[in-house]
């Protein structure tokens, strides 16, 4: 798969081992922002890493506030 490739909702459920709730939930608590088409989902590379920092995290028991603050500061050194 190319990097720019955007995945389904599916696509990245099979890829990272989560469920279509879990990154419904992520994206509620804004921490994933996948492009919406009507009401399909679709995520980009971005989203891609920002799950894997997020899944890693929680593997480390780092809570969802610390994790959400630790990619606001990969986002800002972004802009």
């Amino acid at each position: 798969m190319k990097d720019d490739q955007v995945m389904t909702i599916r696509e990245m459920c099979d890829a990272f081992g989560v469920t279509p709730r879990t990154l419904r939930f992520y994206e509620q608590k804004e921490l994933l922002f996948p492009i919406r088409e009507g009401q399909k989902r679709l995520f980009t590379r971005r989203d891609r890493a920002r799950l894997k920092l997020i899944l890693r995290g929680k593997r480390f028991g780092v809570s969802l506030e610390e994790i959400r603050q630790l990619l606001d500061l990969y986002h800002q050194g972004d802009e």
